[in-house]
């Protein structure tokens, strides 16, 4: 076993609670970009709508905001100034992200060249991150589409509101608290909560944290690649957080060029990777543990005694789960699966599909009964 592979698996959780900070950089760095249009565009929309006369008002209650049809002045600066909104918003958050995306794959290259026993990565960032946005990860997502489902959503939105709120006889300032939501102070700043802006802003994180993850996996498998390893091992997260779909596909062990291996991230905020291995899947070191839904960080310092520890770098999560206390296996799994795995019938690889998807409990009762139909019970 390559020295250089025990002190890969040794450093990956510290390494991936690194690039969580770093993500969580780019969140905030992508929201300020956010926020600053946002609520230049919005002041200067409602300074519009201010001024207009009531005729205008009664246009605008049952304007469509697509068409091309002759308006007033007033009226047409306000659909200009929202095509300008959601077009700048379509460019600058592509450009802001792209440019911390293509120094992390830079960075995730030499880093994973480096823990393999390489003084420099082999592949290019720069090159790699240009195909990288070409892969589907997550259901299909692509990174070129970032946030065009989000600009799209937030305008359709909006326009609602406006209608909606001139139509009902609103203030501006009660139809742009709608829009934005209410000013509150929080960890020492101000920002504004309970309006239209806040599922973007959740968005965001998580589309900005689910491709960062996509970047840095593709990453080290093209850099296994360009060291010639051939085999690679799932590696999820031990703790109550990690989904039935990574726990399921844990520890197991694909060809690196396999077309059937998993591409994580499979779904929003995966925290589960490859890390390179024989052919047997073996590893060593250790990884750990919690045994716990909750955070570290949300876990008091009394209670992470019995909580968090490490295990056999070979370890599997079925194996973690096995050795689970009783709360920590009927929380993560639910009351009723949690009674059909304790009876013995059903391992955790019963309970998701061979695509990944989770079964409900209808779906495994169907598919129990059409097994006894066939063996005629």
């Amino acid at each position: 076993m390559n020295p250089a592979q025990k002190a890969l698996l040794d450093a990956l959780v510290q390494h991936q609670s690194y690039l969580f900070r770093a993500s969580s950089q780019a969140v905030n760095e992508i929201t300020a970009i956010f926020n600053k249009l946002s609520h230049s565009q919005i002041s200067a929309i409602f300074e519009l709508i201010e001024s207009l006369t009531d005729s205008e008002r009664k246009a605008l209650a049952v304007m469509d905001f697509s068409s091309k049809a002759k308006t007033s002045r007033a009226l047409s600066e306000i659909k200009a100034i929202l095509n300008e909104w959601f077009a700048l918003l379509a460019t600058e958050l592509d450009v802001g992200f792209e440019k911390s995306a293509v120094a992390l794959a830079v960075y995730e290259a030499t880093y994973a060249a480096e823990w393999l026993g390489e003084s420099a990565a082999l592949v290019s960032g720069e090159k790699l991150y240009k195909e990288i946005k070409q892969r589907p990860y997550a259901g299909g997502q692509l990174v070129k589409y970032l946030f065009s489902g989000l600009t799209e959503s937030l305008r359709r939105n909006v326009e609602h509101v406006i209608r909606d709120g001139v139509s009902q006889g609103q203030t501006n300032t009660e139809i742009i608290r709608r829009i934005k939501g209410k000013r509150v102070k929080e960890g020492g700043k101000y920002i504004y909560k309970g309006g239209l802006l806040d599922a973007p802003i959740t968005s965001i994180e998580r589309q900005v944290r689910t491709a960062r993850s996509h970047i840095s996996t593709a990453t080290y498998i093209d850099t296994y690649k360009a060291l010639g390893a051939e085999y690679v091992k799932v590696v999820a997260t031990l703790d109550g957080r990690t989904c039935k779909t990574c726990g399921n596909l844990d520890a197991n062990v694909y060809h690196i060029d396999d077309a059937s291996r998993p591409r994580f991230p499979i779904h929003p905020n995966n925290r589960t990777t490859y890390v390179p291995c024989d052919k047997d899947g073996n590893l060593a070191g250790k990884r750990p543990f919690v045994m716990d839904e909750r955070k570290v960080k949300d876990i008091p310092k009394d209670e992470r005694k019995h909580l968090i520890g490490q295990l056999d770098a070979n370890t599997k999560f079925k194996d973690f789960f096995d050795q689970a206390d009783e709360f920590f296996q009927r929380t993560w799994l639910g009351k009723t699966k949690y009674e059909l795995y304790k009876k013995g019938g059903y391992t955790l690889d019963k309970f998701v599909d061979p695509l990944g998807k989770p079964y409900t409990i209808a779906q495994l009762k169907e598919l129990d009964a059409k097994t006894f139909k066939e063996l005629g019970l």
